[in-house]
């Protein structure tokens, strides 16, 4: 018998396959883990459980969310719906004549799926896929002020064109400026040109400015027959065959994909020019208008060139890094001015396809210089990077070591920088994947977050007021007594708090604090022991107060004092009887409450089982009926919510055999320790149906107060799991509390054969 003590200080590279479970030669393979669910890995290497979510409202319907960030403290999440918009701001809905403020737009449910948008300061530029009947105009959501929100068509003062006409076709006008009448000798015009442009004959000179003479559509007669006003004067009022026709119009189709790149707005992909991309004159992004002479600072019109394996498919996306990335369902490109310079209309771009694995139609994340994008299929990750010892582009594959977390396709992602770097991929079936990404500190870690029968329908991050972490916004789809309800609701603070009465390890949750239902509120005491009368500064008290116990805190929760209700004067004066002496004879608003006994609001959770932290105490579970239920003891700071599990789950320990390895030989986990941080009430054993409590009360402790949060090793924990050829070990939280789990630390017998 071989007695050993591995350590396992890390679990940097997260959940991998079960296909990497044989990998023992990897050098990664101690900091991999065979589950990590509903946890997130830090860049520092700990497991860490993921934080609850708030409920915040119902949404209207099936949407998709959409963010405005102009600073912390001015930043939304867009509930973008067919046919309306709505708008939520410090985790509230916007209200406006006391009512939620919304919008309409003309999306449908199929466009929500479709849409890709930019934000240039005050303004959202939105684009979507309409390829059947082509009137996906592109539109913008202008922000004015916090309820005062405008949707509209984009305006273009000039639109890209198409390459010059080489037919015999000719095109007569009636003058060279105002409004005119175009006659075509074949017929060429359609209903569908209405707004498009036109440019006619050569350029012409006006004020010293030389420009192409070019028209838009107002109407159209006939097919040969068709309205203009004239957008800068024509050369030739006589038939000519020097013409050519816009790229976009309810004709021709609008682009789907866009994208910004030094200073310059990028649209691309039409149903007529599915490998186009399409750049605006430098800050000018309503411009378009193409170069006469090869001028600097005019539009560019790019088309992709066919890769070397032949393939032609349409753009997906399009983002600004250094240069301008374009991935299509085939490759992905770079697309660059000529040498190494920025794209510009006095230079022939160089795009060329520098990967060929093919791309899903989700915006890609940029990740610190890095972009990470969907393959095709929308199974893989990849991360496109210049490699500077090959000299060339290549786009790695992340998610290799966990594909099995991508088996349901990933459509949607967002990106969270703070306080940790985490990719969020929102897959099919309305689970989420995350990627914790550290380069530096070598932590590639990939998770799944698990909902039940709740699915997760779209995913968004915004900075948090306070500015001090990125928050993750969800709509999660749930069954609410037989009716199916849509809540939109945010992940809290991913850094767990130092104090257990701050924590928020529920979902769909709500908190109430009595303490914060008294700012403003001064408290005087009659004495500060026996029996006493307590005043109130403001109305508060009422009949339903008798029994209640009214407590004094400090700035972190410490009881400053306590006192039951005997008896309610009026709504400012109480009887009652001290049970724990006070500190003074005032308190300020803020510094006191009165404890509770029932929980109301909760109608978004009826039928459903809560889970409940009362003054850092786990009280019983509560089935919600009509909006509230009881708790079991007052308290004055309740949290209630969904619970969840949470586990890891380590790979097999292969090691200390005396004649080789270790796999398939017997093994026993005697005893272990466990480091934690900020730690309370997990659980460990062999599986999930296999756990053991981990004692962390100290005897300091009263009994019937909340057990602080555990910081450093807990030892000797008995591991009575008896012998077991897969000696991994399961840490597991499925009460409202935090886990965070540094090392792991087994003695492990094992018997050679």
């Amino acid at each position: 018998m071989v007695r050993v003590a591995p350590l396992l200080p890390t679990y940097a590279r997260g959940e991998v396959s079960p296909l990497m479970y044989g990998r023992s030669d990897v050098e990664q393979y101690s900091s991999c883990l065979k589950k990590c669910r509903n946890v997130l890995v830090r860049p520092y290497g700990l497991a860490s459980r993921v934080a609850g979510t708030e409920y915040i409202a119902n949404a209207k319907g099936k949407a998709k969310l959409m963010r405005f960030i102009f600073s912390p403290t001015d930043s939304y999440i867009i509930e973008c719906g067919a046919g309306y918009f709505r708008f939520y701001h410090d985790g509230a809905p916007v209200y406006k004549n006391n009512a939620v403020y919304e919008i309409s737009n003309n999306f449908t449910e199929a466009d929500l799926e479709t849409i890709q948008y930019v934000q240039i300061d005050d303004i959202i530029k939105i684009v979507y896929r309409r390829d059947g009947t082509k009137n996906n105009t592109p539109k913008e959501l202008i922000r004015k002020a916090a309820d005062n929100w405008e949707f509209r068509d984009v305006t273009f003062t000039c639109t890209p064109f198409l390459t010059e006409n080489l037919t015999s076709t000719t095109i007569t006008p009636s003058a060279d400026t105002g409004n005119i009448t175009l006659t075509a000798s074949s017929s060429i015009f359609n209903s569908g040109h209405v707004g498009a442009f036109f440019w006619i004959g050569d350029a012409t000179t006006v004020d010293g400015v030389n420009k192409q003479g070019f028209v838009k559509i107002t109407a159209v007669s006939s097919g040969t027959s068709a309205s203009a006003a004239v957008q800068w004067k024509l050369s030739t009022t006589s038939a000519t065959k020097i013409w050519g026709e816009g790229a976009w119009s309810n004709y021709r189709g609008w682009p789907s994909v866009v994208g910004l790149l030094d200073g310059r707005l990028y649209y691309a992909r039409t149903p007529t020019q599915p490998r186009n991309v399409y750049g605006s004159k430098p800050y000018k992004y309503e411009d378009f208008t193409p170069a006469v002479s090869n001028e600097s600072g005019a539009g560019v019109n790019i088309e992709l060139a066919t890769n070397i394996d032949g393939d032609g498919s349409d753009i997906k996306w399009i983002i600004g890094t250094s240069f301008l990335l374009a991935g299509t369902y085939g490759s992905e490109f770079v697309v660059k001015g000529y040498g190494d310079n920025g794209i510009d209309s006095n230079s022939v771009p160089n795009a060329r396809a520098r990967s060929n694995w093919g791309s899903e139609g989700t915006q890609p994340a940029t990740i610190g210089s890095e972009v990470y994008f969907v393959q095709r299929t929308g199974k893989k990750v990849r991360r496109f990077e210049y490699d500077y010892y090959l000299d060339s582009y290549k786009a790695v594959d992340v998610s290799i070591f966990s594909e099995h977390l991508l088996e349901s396709p990933i459509v949607d992602v967002c990106y969270q920088k703070n306080p940790d770097s985490v990719m969020w991929c929102l897959r099919k079936d309305g689970k989420l994947a995350a990627l914790v990404v550290e380069a530096d500190q070598q932590v590639q870690a990939w998770s799944l977050l698990e909902f039940g029968d709740d699915i997760v329908e779209s995913i968004e991050t915004i900075p948090s007021y306070n500015g001090l972490y990125d928050e993750l916004y969800l709509i999660v789809k749930r069954n609410i007594n037989g009716s199916v309800v849509r809540h939109v609701e945010r992940i809290q603070d991913p850094v767990t708090p130092e104090s257990v009465i701050n924590c928020w390890y529920v979902r769909a949750g709500l908190k109430y604090d009595a303490f914060e239902a008294t700012v403003g509120n001064t408290l005087t005491l009659s004495g500060k022991t026996g029996n006493i009368t307590i005043t109130a500064s403001s109305d508060i008290f009422a009949a339903r107060h008798f029994g209640r116990r009214i407590r004094a805190i400090d700035s972190n929760f410490g009881i400053l004092g306590q006192a039951t209700i005997t008896a309610v004067t009026d709504a400012r004066h109480v009887q009652a009887t001290v049970v724990k002496s006070f500190s003074a004879t005032s308190y300020s608003g803020g510094k006191w409450g009165v404890s509770v006994n029932s929980m109301s609001g909760y109608e978004h959770l009826n039928g459903r089982t809560v889970q409940i932290l009362a003054d850092g105490c786990v009280q019983p579970d509560k089935v919600v009926a009509s909006g509230s239920f009881t708790l079991d003891l007052d308290a004055w700071v309740v949290l209630a919510g969904l619970g969840y599990r949470s586990y890891i789950q380590t790979m097999n320990i292969e090691e200390g055999a005396m004649n080789g390895t270790a796999v398939g030989k017997k093994k026993r986990i005697n005893d272990m320790a466990v480091r934690v941080w900020r730690t309370s009430g997990c659980r460990v054993g062999r599986d999930l149906d296999n756990l053991q409590e981990i004692n962390y009360r100290e005897p300091s402790v009263p009994m019937g107060t909340a057990r602080p949060l555990t910081d450093g090793v807990i030892d000797k924990i008995r591991y009575n799991q008896g012998w077991t050829i897969e000696s991994d070990i399961t840490v597991e939280q499925s009460r409202p509390l935090p886990m965070n789990i540094l090392v792991i630390a087994p003695i492990v017998n094992e018997v050679d054969k």
